[in-house]
């Protein structure tokens, strides 16, 4: 009762961003999940939408716009995204769009065509730089960057037909997905909301960075990061559901709610039994997790956890808590991901197994906030709390279902490989592995069955295995401009380990080539017995390594180096440059130093054309940049002669 008396006082301390009473008659919250959910987890008669094409949701909605679509993209390369807003626009509809500045042309395949079509269909951008993209092909940016540059505009969110006076055409979609080709693919949540006041919410978000509110954006007037405002609510009721909405990141006179705060508060004060949180990238030394780690440490929650696996390999090569066995046993269990791709959702589930939902709502937190410093101090980001037992539970299945695929008890899914189909669009990676599209603009890796080719990195960019750069570049030679086509034998091919294993059949000119035992038969790889092969084409690749071996071919030159390290090329050429003379070294030889890029060279280069010859080392202490850590690593790579 305690527990419950203070988290309905803390709730009465947000109350000071009291909601205005909802218009809309008809209100609901959808939510969709694109990875395959544990139904055995649902409550009855409340499975979730799994294995669900991400992008339609928000395709339908732009598609039944009939006022306007606002649409904030943190990173922004799905054409069926920029279809859909140029027919809109096309059809009256008012666009505007809002991006970073930092990813706008990532991707330039992509992006180009992307900013073309909207350009075409007199849709108005900016981004978060204060650049304004007219249809015209006109750029205006500003004379100086808007402030807090560093950060990232970090939304994915889009406001549908706020200028309707209607309240009930008035939806949001929003989640933890970008728009971009591998979205649907990366593990990700998303949610469409039928709900005025929220829709206004998030259409005040998005026109602080607009700058104004016509179709026109105004960089003067825009604000991004932690020049906006807070908002009018942050809390709504989506007919009897509660719903917090909460923007990042702190404003500079931190008068704006703090997420980090909150979601510290209900992890404290309001979790009763279980936390599980998905994360991408989740900071350990920030208080949310904090609270999560003391109150499971402590034996009263339950704190489960799964984190993408780069981020997880990343904290534990740093020694960090999240990986610590102590993670791993009792009331918790935290784990790498095995997902098809990206573990991207950022979600946490509060008491989703609490054995008394009637009397304890369960809570999910979702949205595009990140568990970290960045989230909170410097990123436009956004979140969402909702205290709902049904839409909990469905998070919760979903949670599960990437739990389970963590611990090896399920399995993702995956693009499928069409046997009958030649390939033409892949890309092959130094480590003998091919990239092919298997999906819309999606690259899937394939490895070929029954070789091996020596690595091209053997640990450490300084050094590969021996003969890996001829074996590379030969297989490049051979596929360049072929069509593929993969099997398995008779077989489809076999999917271990985030790829597929298969036989691999190169067409050019009409000629076709196996491929694997091309290889084998010119000493460009070995025999590997890993995984399931065909009888037949076992026999044949031995036979084919057994010729290249006794004939001394490529790789079988020198048979006593497979498997040893060599240094690279350009390990090579630094092994005979280093050290360098300060006094007579070039720019391009400084930027060969590690750590030092042109500005340093030139610096470097022009002091020594003012002032003269170089007499001590200490001297490189009298230019701007260079302090005596940097020059304790100079002095690795430099020397002065005679």
């Amino acid at each position: 009762m305690y527990k419950l008396f203070l988290f309905c006082f803390i709730l009465s301390s947000f109350t000071s961003f009291a909601t205005k009473r909802d218009s809309s008659k008809v209100e609901w919250i959808k939510v969709y999940f694109n990875e395959r959910s544990d139904h055995s987890v649902a409550l009855p008669n409340n499975y979730s939408h799994d294995l669900y094409d991400m992008m339609l949701p928000l395709i339908h909605r732009i598609d039944s716009a009939k006022f306007s679509v606002d649409v904030a993209a943190y990173d922004f390369q799905n054409m069926r995204i920029a279809h859909a807003l140029a027919n809109a626009a096309r059809r009256g509809v008012r666009v505007r769009v809002v991006t970073d500045n930092s990813t706008r042309n990532r991707v330039p395949k992509y992006n180009t065509l992307i900013w073309d079509t909207l350009r075409k269909a007199g849709i108005y951008s900016i981004d978060d730089a204060g650049t304004v993209y007219f249809p015209d092909g006109k750029i205006v940016s500003l004379a100086q960057n808007l402030p807090n540059a560093g950060a990232i505009m970090h939304h994915k969110f889009a406001v549908i037909d706020n200028i309707s006076e209607d309240p009930e055409d008035k939806y949001v979609w929003t989640g933890t997905m970008n728009l971009t080709y591998t979205g649907p693919w990366n593990t990700n949540a998303t949610l469409v909301i039928k709900d005025n006041r929220i829709t206004e919410t998030y259409a005040e978000e998005f026109e602080q960075m607009w700058g104004s509110k016509t179709i026109i954006p105004n960089a003067n007037s825009a604000k991004f990061h932690k020049d906006k405002h807070k908002s009018k609510n942050n809390i709504h009721f989506v007919g009897n559901t509660r719903v917090e909405a909460y923007f990042g990141p702190m404003d500079r006179g931190n008068t704006k709610p703090s997420i980090s705060t909150r979601i510290t508060e209900l992890i404290e004060k309001y979790a009763l039994h279980d936390v599980n949180f998905l994360a991408f990238a989740i900071s350990s030394n920030i208080p949310l997790s904090q609270a999560m780690i003391d109150r499971s440490g402590r034996g009263e929650i339950y704190l489960n956890g799964v984190i993408d696996p780069a981020f997880y390999a990343r904290y534990r090569n740093t020694g960090d808590i999240w990986t610590k066995p102590e993670m791993s046993f009792g009331k918790r269990s935290i784990l790498p991901g095995k997902e098809v791709r990206k573990l991207h959702e950022k979600t946490i589930i509060i008491d989703a197994r609490y054995p008394y939902p009637e009397q304890h709502k369960s809570v999910v937190l979702v949205g595009s906030y990140n568990f970290s410093k960045a989230a909170e101090l410097a990123n436009d980001e956004n979140i969402l709390m909702i205290f709902d037992n049904k839409i909990a539970n469905q998070f919760y299945q979903d949670f599960s279902g990437v739990q389970n695929r963590a611990k090896g008890i399920s399995y993702h899914r995956y693009p499928e490989i069409d046997t009958s189909k030649w390939y033409t669009n892949f890309k092959i990676n130094d480590n003998g592995t091919i990239d092919v599209e298997l999906d819309t603009t999606f690259m899937y890796p394939v490895s070929l069955l029954g070789i091996e080719l020596p690595r091209i990195w053997a640990g450490h960019k300084d050094s590969s295995f021996y003969y890996s750069a001829e074996a590379n570049a030969y297989l490049k030679e051979l596929l360049q401009g072929a069509s593929l086509k993969f099997s398995a034998g008779k077989e489809k091919p076999e999917h271990y380990f985030n790829r597929y294993f298969a036989y691999v059949t190169a067409r050019k000119d009409s000629i076709n080539t196996q491929v694997n035992h091309q290889l084998l038969a010119t000493g460009n790889a070995i025999y590997s017995k890993k995984n399931r092969q065909q009888e037949d084409s076992i026999q044949s690749f031995l036979l084919a390594e057994k010729y290249a071996k006794e004939h001394g071919i490529g790789i079988w030159a020198h048979p006593e180096l497979i498997n040893t390290k060599k240094l690279t090329p350009e390990a090579e050429k630094l092994k005979n440059l280093f050290p360098l003379d300060i006094n007579y070294a070039s720019i391009e030889d400084l930027m060969l130093i590690k750590g030092v890029g042109i500005k340093t060279a030139t610096s470097i280069v022009e002091y020594r054309q003012e002032n003269g010859y170089f007499n001590t080392m200490d001297e490189l202490l009298g230019i701007k940049g260079i302090g005596p850590a940097t020059l304790e690593k100079l002095k690795e790579y430099l020397f002065i002669g005679n």
